[in-house]
């Protein structure tokens, strides 16, 4: 017997139980929207392009408005700063989205993976987007193929424009052409021109860090000053940096000129940078720019940088001084039998008294176990060692000019701005009669202790004073 087979057609709407049609529900659309620059076209373009979906879905009787979701000015490579695509992913999860129309899928992602994934989530969401220039639906079931295979060459576009824009920054870098953003810059401004021109009132706070700096401060200590004193920064707030501060005093544009490609990006997904440790060409550019410090001082800062680093990796420390207004000796006291540092303890006499006094840290590194047996000493010997040292210098000025002015013709550029820092400091200079912190840091290297009671008080023009601790 042969079978009969009868079609059902579909039927376009639903009927009640009064006999009443009902009307299909209409789709909430939504339109996301994206431009990579903020160039004049592409924010034309970017009005455009929410002029048009907003008059598109207003308009279509299938479809109910679910709003406009854009991106102004962000790459699609990757989705991190792309805020209102991820407000839209998010109401799609939330159910609040039903249809999603875009321009086109380099609009909607230029990283293959990520585009997948997302429109994977929605599909199964139940959620379609449509791509008006390839005319795809990712609800029909051979858009996924078509999307693959497009969004892969959109990928391929946003690498192939990437490496152009790079080829074209680095045939302007070997011009000299550049321009610099400010906003995070202290001390200088840009001219219509984008040529960077002093900023005179944020110079003055520049040069203050880098003489503070060769006056013998750290920039944990010059972080506190400028706080407690409340110097603007460069965002108008009186919070400073140890790590701002340290950049400042190694940027090479402070006096005058410019280094070009200090970092790479190495990703141009991710938009990953790392710095250029010699894996692709720099550029120098001398005088660039008007110089805030002068170079030779500039050279100086970066030589006592060294200096202090070779300093504490001879005498075993992580701190070239620390807490100075409390702690003016710290790391700045020496074992002449070990070379190592001396730390501050507080010693209590039997009348109930404390006393600072000074010990080598070797002494009882390990527990129980005695190291170093240099001597320990009192911190008022210390004191003593330097007023004495200090007023010897003074009272012996005229022979110790003689030595300034022979340093002068050094070629060690430090040399020669500790001998014109030391004949400033002693030309109305009268004698101490207590130790003064900031002086001791302007012009003292450091303290040796010897196991006899010698005390050794050099100082950062070489001198060398002994003193005996009785």
């Amino acid at each position: 017997m042969a079978r009969n087979i009868t079609v059902i057609p579909a039927r376009q709407n639903m009927t009640t139980d009064t006999g009443k049609s009902q009307s299909v529900r209409k789709l909430r659309m939504a339109a996301y929207c994206r431009v990579s620059t903020d160039q004049e076209e592409q924010l034309l373009s970017y009005e455009n392009q929410l002029n048009y979906y907003t008059g598109y879905i207003s308009n279509n009787p299938l479809y109910q408005f679910a709003g406009i979701y854009a991106d102004e000015g962000i790459s699609g490579t990757n989705t991190k700063k792309r805020d209102e695509f991820k407000r839209m992913i998010t109401d799609c999860r939330g159910g609040k989205i039903d249809m999603i129309i875009t321009k086109s899928i380099s609009r909607f992602a230029r990283n293959t993976l990520d585009c997948l994934n997302y429109v994977r989530e929605l599909k199964e969401l139940g959620i379609g987007i449509i791509f008006e220039k390839e005319n795809i639906n990712t609800l029909d079931a051979k858009g996924e193929v078509l999307l693959t295979i497009l969004s892969s060459l959109a990928q391929d576009e946003s690498r192939s424009i990437s490496e152009n824009s790079t080829w074209g920054i680095r045939r302007r870098f070997e011009k000299g052409q550049h321009k610099m953003s400010t906003k995070r810059f202290m001390g200088y401004d840009t001219d219509e021109d984008g040529k960077l021109v002093a900023n005179r009132k944020q110079a003055a706070i520049v040069k203050r860090l880098y003489y503070e700096f060769l006056s013998g401060k750290t920039v944990d200590y010059i972080k506190r000053i400028f706080e407690r004193e409340g110097v603007v920064n460069w965002d108008g707030s009186t919070k400073w940096q140890v790590t701002t501060l340290q950049s400042m005093l190694e940027n090479e544009k402070y006096k005058g000129d410019t280094i070009l490609q200090k970092s790479y990006t190495v990703d141009f997904l991710t938009k990953k940078r790392v710095l250029n440790q010699g894996e692709i060409q720099k550029f120098y550019i001398e005088d660039d720019h008007e110089a805030i410090i002068e170079p030779w001082i500039w050279e100086c800062v970066q030589l006592e940088i060294e200096r202090r680093k070779r300093y504490m990796e001879e005498h075993g420390t992580k701190s070239y001084s620390n807490n100075t207004e409390k702690n003016p000796f710290a790391s700045k006291i020496v074992c002449g039998e070990c070379n190592k540092i001396f730390t501050r303890k507080g010693w209590r006499s039997i009348t109930g008294e404390t006393r600072k006094i000074w010990q080598c840290s070797e002494r009882y590194k390990v527990k129980g176990i005695m190291g170093c047996a240099n001597r320990h000493v009192e911190e008022s010997t210390l004191e003593k060692a330097f007023v004495m040292a200090w007023n010897g210098i003074l009272e012996n000025k005229e022979y110790f000019l003689r030595k300034w002015e022979a340093q002068e013709k050094s070629e060690d550029l430090l040399e020669i701005y500790r001998a014109k820092d030391f004949q400033e400091l002693t030309k109305e200079a009268v004698l101490i009669k207590e130790i003064n912190a900031d002086l001791m840091l302007r012009v003292m290297d450091c303290i040796k202790v010897f196991e006899n009671g010698r005390l050794l008080v050099v100082l950062l023009d070489g001198t060398k004073i002994e003193c005996k601790n009785e």
